[in-house]
């Protein structure tokens, strides 16, 4: 078919665009009016020398015309429809052919489109696929206008299609990428945008709305300047995205910007370069992760790196510190074991007895204050809390301290009010709140200086101060005093032993009933004054009547199994039992404290739990295994004091929880119990 044939009907189709065009350009470059002596023959030969002129513009925009007469069912096609369809020139081609080339999935559409525009003689314009012999897909874009007959009725179609295959392919790879990143950006805690050529927003992630509260499509269409960005952060961000359009090289920069709720955010953010088929930038991807956290705890390191290199200065000196308080009472245990040994005179052996009771009261001391700072760093130490005068308080802790103060004849002024101050406490951690802060005045104050201690009320707050005239402290170490393991004169002429625990277990029990300690001094040589203050309780209605103790029993003979794998501790323990009128039975492992059990008829247990084969809560499940063990007073007698360990022994059946040493009152007290259980119980 020439492609002169499709030229008249071409001429009368104004809604196709390419026939559209074509038919205006004829039109402006349309010669004069011919005379009328002019023959048709040479009016057509015009008309198509015209048209040959403009057929390469029609090839060279790949549009292919056509004409579709519907009284005939016949279409007159262009060369270049023919390539489009993928049909040999020349083929006759029917409605119905051009249906079959239609995709299934599309026809149903073009069908309703091409009746529509035949019923209301419109124009129409369409994009559709076509489904080639070979499978493949080929995208066009189709249009047409409805020719119609002198009574008013369609008699044809003229039209154009287009290829758009490789534009719709790239458009749709496009959108496809951009649906891929909208899904992966939904996913991920990042803010993911892409700028085009123009450094303009084309796609935003949700992300930012959590950031700033606007939606993502408001970004739409902007540049970074027009984000509301700080000054100094849209420059940056405008520097890096020039750079990387201009460079092709991906960058790293970070910004810091507070969000839409006042809370500053970290991000670390890259830039990477999108690439067209001929190599130049297209866009770039910008990837921006909070790292808010990772910055947050990379500070949190630093500092705790700080605080460890503290931690472990003050852990060197502690240990030196502990090192020389635990040697301090050996020694003169060691001597006066010696002077047992090898002294005959009464006086020097009850001398020596009681050198070793007092530097063995001192060791416990000192493993009972680091329990009780262990307890309450974990939360673990329980406090019963009941009315209690504070001057009861003070009280207790004058009577504790008394020996101290005596000692170095120093005088106590204590000044109290007479109208009882209540408060709500244990009375037990609230002596030894005052007692240590006695004790610290007497320690650090020279023989004969006076110590005072007064309270008194402030609004809803009873205020207890301990003033001493002793050598004060520097201002520089005010804060830390009560921080552990701080000695503020560990060494020098100053030096009084201790570990530095007894100011900090001040600060946490007062802490624990609800108040503070405060500490102040006018400097070195110039005393120290120290204030409690705990919340002042209302006065209880009616105080219980304190219920007088019974008479001591007289302790009836036990028979007690003692198990310990340190022969000495076991041994001691059986000559002090034995010394109480009791009979010892002695195992130092846990398989043969098992067998005694069952080899003697005992009244009770001592067991210590970290035996050498099997612990001593296995040694207790066993014997309470047997018969005879159900009801047998068990003890625990160790040196593990953790509330871990007594919820073990307690879970283990365990009648009581001891830690080393073992105190002579504990020792009567428990076996006097025992004793008055083996009295009631009946005669078997």
């Amino acid at each position: 078919m020439q492609w002169a044939e499709v030229a008249g009907p071409v001429l009368g189709f104004a809604a196709g665009a390419g026939a559209a065009w074509l038919l205006s350009i004829i039109r402006r470059r349309r010669t004069p009016a011919t005379p009328s002596s002019t023959s048709a023959a040479e009016r057509r030969a015009g008309l198509a020398s015209r048209l040959d002129a403009f057929k390469h513009v029609i090839e060279s925009a790949d549009i292919g015309v056509f004409f579709w007469d519907l009284a005939r069912d016949s279409v007159r096609w262009s060369q270049r429809h023919y390539v489009i369809f993928d049909w040999p020139a020349g083929t006759p081609v029917t409605h119905a052919m051009f249906r079959q080339r239609v995709h299934p999935d599309d026809l149903a559409e073009v069908d309703a489109t091409i009746k529509t525009a035949l019923r209301d003689r419109a124009d129409y314009a369409m994009r559709f696929r076509l489904r080639l012999d070979d499978g493949s897909i080929r995208y066009v874009r189709g249009s047409g206008r409805v020719d119609t007959d002198g009574n008013g009725r369609a008699a044809g179609v003229n039209g154009a299609v287009i290829d758009v295959t490789e534009t719709t392919i790239a458009q749709n790879a496009t959108r496809q990428r951009e649906r891929e990143l909208a899904a992966i950006a939904m996913h991920l805690p990042d803010i993911i945008c892409r700028f085009d050529r123009d450094c303009r927003c084309v796609f935003m992630s949700s992300r930012i709305m959590e950031l700033t509260g606007q939606a993502p499509e408001s970004y739409i269409g902007k540049s970074c300047g027009d984000f509301k960005l700080p000054a100094d952060v849209a420059a940056r961000w405008s520097a890096v995205l020039e750079s990387v359009m201009r460079d092709g090289a991906p960058r790293e920069f970070d910004f810091t910007l507070v969000d839409q709720h006042g809370s500053g955010h970290f991000f670390i953010t890259r830039a990477l370069p999108s690439f067209d088929p001929e190599g130049r930038v297209e866009s770039v991807l910008t990837v921006a992760s909070d790292h808010t956290e990772r910055e947050r705890d990379a500070r949190q390191v630093r500092e705790d790196g700080a605080a460890l290199r503290q931690a472990d200065r003050r852990k060197n000196e502690y240990l030196a510190t502990l090192a020389h308080e635990l040697r301090g009472p050996l020694a003169p245990i060691s001597s006066a074991a010696h002077l047992i040994r090898f002294s005959t005179d009464r006086q020097v052996r009850d001398k020596a007895r009681e050198i070793i009771e007092r530097q063995v009261a001192q060791l416990a001391g000192l493993v009972n204050d680091l329990m009780e700072v262990g307890r309450i760093s974990a939360g673990k130490l329980d406090i019963e809390r009941k009315p209690v005068t504070i001057q009861t308080v003070i009280d207790h802790a004058l009577e504790s301290a008394r020996p101290l103060f005596e000692q170095k004849q120093q005088p106590v002024a204590y000044r109290l009010p007479p109208t009882p101050l209540w408060v709500s406490g244990d009375l037990l951690r609230l002596t030894q709140i005052f007692n240590n802060l006695l004790a610290n005045a007497s320690k650090y104050s020279p023989p004969g200086a006076p110590v005072a201690i007064d309270a008194g009320v402030d609004g809803d707050k009873v205020v207890v101060h301990v003033r001493d005239q002793g050598i004060g402290l520097p201002a520089s170490v005010v804060d830390d005093i009560f921080e552990l393991f701080v000695q503020v004169h560990a060494t020098g002429i100053h030096a009084q032993g201790g570990l530095g625990i007894g100011l900090s277990l001040v600060k946490q029990l007062v802490e624990l009933h609800g108040g503070c300690v405060t500490v102040s001094s006018e400097g070195a040589g110039r005393g120290s004054c120290f204030t409690v203050v705990l919340p002042l309780a209302a006065q209880p209605a009616a105080l219980p009547l304190a219920v007088p103790e019974a008479p001591a029993v007289v302790q009836a003979p036990l028979t007690v199994l003692v198990v310990d794998d340190n022969v000495d501790g076991a041994s001691t323990l059986a000559l002090l039992l034995e010394a109480l009128g009791h009979t010892a039975v002695l195992a130092f492992n846990g398989v043969d404290a098992v067998a005694r059990a069952a080899d003697h008829r005992i009244d009770m247990a001592f067991l210590d739990l970290g035996l050498p084969d099997i612990s001593g809560v296995q040694v207790a499940l066993r014997i309470r295994a047997t018969p005879r063990g159900r009801e047998l007073p068990l003890i625990a007698l160790t040196g593990l004091g953790r509330e871990e360990d007594r919820h073990l022994t307690s879970a283990a059946q365990f009648d009581e929880h001891i830690t080393k040493p073992l105190q002579l009152d504990d020792l009567v007290r428990v076996t006097q119990a025992v004793a008055r259980r083996c009295a009631g119980r009946s005669p078997v």
